[in-house]
């Protein structure tokens, strides 16, 4: 099955599973890079806007391990069914805000869904992927779920231009309604197969995997270089990120629209490496493709910091989703080959948090560093960090390759 080609590793459930995924992203990026000047438009500074999105991250850093333990616990089709109702709840707040303070609800209650959701699907994944083609199923799963960011960020633009940002959100509702009912129908019609590993939902159980967590993320092996590695490319990544919407629509004088017109071509750009990033990790490593990508995440910040036209946005925001297409895969392709499924859920919830957690004061940095010494610098900043992390991460992640390719067994095994 697995060496047959990638037709034949999609499954009509994970073409099901994979399609709500779609639909859920489609609802994330046809809103969330407007997310920016919709808050301009209800009233917030750029220091503002920093302290937004660092205050919106700690709400995801609070229920992401707690939500891959349920994933574990309640089986992943019964959590993504759970899971997909709050994100209407979610693109609802927004769209009824008053302000940027209360416009806060949209991120608190959209962790809720993506605690539950993302470490879900992740792991369902891992668990149908055939031995040796865990890449290619991620990174079919990239393209896949990345077609989003073609039609979503234009749909999301032209209806912020032409019909304000609230009929936006209200159609980031009807998209997720559809994700959520897709998830309860794979559930209600859930395969013996598909059940691999479940437990009790009980303070005991949390304790156990909470402690075995604890145990593989000091052990030094794959685990701990997985933090560290994809830590240094989220500190480096959010600096910036939040603030490049701004930069577009005030230093160079582009159109809200045109945001939405540069997200698609990330988004198109995205699901155009998958495939070739999953079938390089399989025939290479992930450690290989994940400095290849390091390296176009780095260029497409220095592309970015002297770019004036569209054009030139365009070729940053191109090079930055290869980078991203490159990552993504390997580092889940990583978890899926190293971490039994017992506590795969958690696992994935652990690395999103811990990420978050180094990451935290990233955009509010990034917009001091704006105010301080001017619009270009935070994106200069970026790469030059981007820079600096090349060798660690070439030296622990593909020079000592043998020696982290599995998390040592005690550290998971020890009851």
């Amino acid at each position: 099955m697995g060496e047959s080609g990638p037709r034949r590793l999609l499954t009509g459930r994970l073409a099901l599973l994979l399609t709500g995924v779609a639909l859920t992203e489609a609802s994330r990026t046809m809103t969330m890079v407007q997310v920016p000047v919709y808050l301009r438009e209800l009233g917030a500074e750029i220091t503002q806007i920093g302290l937004f999105f660092t205050l919106a991250t700690i709400f995801p850093l609070l229920l992401r391990i707690l939500g891959g333990w349920v994933s574990d616990s309640a089986g992943r089709l019964r959590t993504l069914a759970f899971g997909g109702f709050f994100g209407l709840a979610a693109y609802a707040a927004f769209a009824l805000a008053p302000s940027w303070q209360m416009a806060l609800l949209g991120p608190a209650f959209l962790a809720m869904t993506t605690a539950l959701v993302f470490p879900s699907y992740r792991s369902y994944l891992a668990e149908q992927a055939p031995k040796g083609a865990e890449g290619r199923i991620f990174g079919i799963n990239r393209t896949v779920i990345t077609i989003s960011w073609v039609v979503g960020p234009p749909i999301g633009g032209f209806l912020a231009e032409g019909y304000g940002f609230r009929t936006m959100f209200a159609a980031a509702v009807g998209f997720f309604a559809l994700a959520a009912a897709l998830f309860v129908l794979m559930y209600l019609t859930q395969r013996d197969h598909e059940v691999v590993f479940t437990q009790p939902l009980s303070l005991t159980s949390l304790h156990t995997s909470m402690r075995e967590m604890f145990m593989a993320l000091t052990a030094g092996g794959l685990l701990t270089w997985i933090i560290i590695g994809d830590g240094i490319r989220d500190v480096t990544f959010k600096l910036s990120f939040d603030l490049m919407p701004i930069y577009i629509n005030e230093i160079a004088g582009l159109s809200r629209q045109d945001i939405g017109l540069l997200d698609g071509i990330y988004g198109l750009a995205l699901a155009l490496v998958g495939l070739p990033a999953g079938v390089l990790i399989d025939r290479t490593s992930e450690r290989f493709a994940i400095v290849l990508g390091l390296l176009f995440l780095i260029t497409s910040r220095l592309v970015f910091a002297f770019s004036l036209t569209f054009w030139g946005f365009a070729l940053s925001w191109s090079l930055l989703a290869v980078g991203a297409g490159l990552m993504d895969p390997a580092y889940n392709s990583l978890v899926a080959k190293g971490i039994p499924a017992r506590m795969r859920g958690a696992v994935y919830g652990l690395v999103a948090t811990s990420l978050g957690v180094i990451s935290l004061p990233s955009p509010w940095i990034g917009s001091h560093i704006w105010e301080t010494f001017g619009p270009q610098v935070p994106f200069l900043v970026t790469a030059a960090l981007g820079g600096l992390s090349i060798i660690p991460v070439w030296k622990k992640l593909v020079l000592s390759a043998e020696k982290e390719m599995a998390v040592p067994e005690p550290a998971l095994s020890a009851d």
